[in-house]
């Protein structure tokens, strides 16, 4: 008896070009079509739903998960198929299919959890390294139908895929590789277009727009409702273009600005002179020091409460919290002497992070009403309040 655990990838050798109708004794169906392997023909299918699955010539049994299962949209952010929170942290690599073997181990040590690759030759191999090592890649997809159409149907059932349409010259081209990306991926996975000029269409899942200054993104998550990349908001290095030029402080506090915000905002290096080559277009490692100082920022959204979001309490600086028991407090380029913060009574633990100097300064404060959290006056410091009892 053939079986795959749910969310995993179940492979169906066929003779040719055929679509597949899968049908769960619920009556839930799924449609998948064949590509063309290296070997033969196949159909790849990813079951969300445990007990048999039927087709034209056989059975499949789906038992248990053993993952979190695919990302899904949760209003403006994101969960695992299970319901648990997904917090990305992502970096782009653009590389060659021969630089792939010395990127994968660095990638795999890093503090990302996400990252953007081309559908280029080789992306199905990176695909599957990242899966073992529990890392999402969001696809990059060139324009044109026939592409589009082998990308998803080859890589469609692998659990940690989500979709990013190149830009297009028009609304309409962008609609309709949407839709064939809907109608082949049986696995639902999420789709954007990268620097969207309309991120409105709702065939879009989620923004990846370009920015720069990263207070913009309170407002987009407050017009469009919907999750919000910041997938292009520049690179760490001495690259030739302003965008792939910055300071490393400064894209170190772009993407605390725009995480605190509730935004997702991408890593980028472009080291033109690094021995490894320059990690975005294809380097075996970072070299920069943005990527190691954001490990910090790791350890904060691995420690998030469920629930977590922006709020209009403190605004002068961006604040995430879940009122009354979390507060996540991003305080940038601005060199404060303290925060005050009013609160229930209560015992709290109260972290001032330098993410610059990747320290923390930890203490237990008992409150009656106000919290002051002396601070040391230097740029780069974010305060993370949470309530012990």
């Amino acid at each position: 008896m053939t079986s795959v655990a749910r969310w995993d990838v179940f492979e169906l050798p066929v003779s040719g070009p055929t679509a597949v109708v899968f049908r769960h004794s619920s009556g839930a169906t799924a449609y998948a079509e064949s590509f063309q392997a290296a070997d033969g023909w196949l159909v790849r299918f990813s079951p969300d739903v445990e007990g048999t699955w039927s087709y034209d010539g056989g059975t499949v049994t789906c038992t248990a998960t053993t993952s979190r299962g695919p990302v899904r949209r949760s209003g403006t952010a994101l969960r695992w198929a299970d319901g648990t929170p997904y917090h990305p942290l992502t970096t782009t690599w653009f590389g060659r299919p021969d630089q792939w073997a010395a990127a994968r181990p660095a990638l795999a040590a890093s503090p990302f959890n996400r990252v953007r690759l081309q559908a280029s030759e080789g992306v199905e191999e990176q695909v599957r390294d990242l899966l073992a090592a529990d890392i999402v890649a969001d696809v990059l997809l060139p324009l044109g139908e026939d592409v589009v159409r082998d990308v998803v149907l080859r890589l469609g059932a692998f659990r940690n895929v989500t979709w990013c349409l190149s830009p297009a010259s028009s609304a309409a081209d962008v609609r309709h590789l949407a839709e064939l990306i809907a109608e082949l991926d049986s696995g639902r996975h999420l789709i954007s277009m990268h620097q969207a000029t309309d991120p409105g269409p709702p065939w879009l899942t989620h923004l990846s727009v370009r920015l720069e200054n990263l207070r913009s993104v309170s407002a987009l998550r407050r017009d469009y409702a919907k999750p919000v990349f910041v997938d292009a908001c520049g690179h760490e290095g001495n690259g030739f273009t302003p965008d792939t030029s910055l300071r490393p402080e400064e894209l170190l506090t772009r993407i605390w600005e725009g995480t605190v915000r509730g935004a997702y905002v991408t890593h980028g290096e472009s080291y033109v002179d690094a021995e490894t080559g320059s990690w975005s277009a294809g380097g075996s490692r970072p070299t920069g020091v943005v990527a190691q100082r954001l490990r910090l920022l790791r350890e904060v959204l691995d420690e998030l409460p469920d629930g977590v979001e922006p709020i209009d309490d403190y605004r002068d600086a961006p604040t995430l919290a879940v009122p009354e028991s979390y507060y996540l407090q991003y305080l940038g380029e601005h060199q404060f002497p303290d925060r005050t913060f009013s609160l229930p009574a209560g015992v709290y633990d109260v972290d001032v992070l330098d993410v610059w100097k990747h320290s923390v300064r930890r203490t237990r404060e008992t409150v009656t009403d106000t919290l002051t959290v002396r601070l040391p006056g230097t740029q780069y410091q974010a305060i993370q309040i949470r309530r012990a009892s």
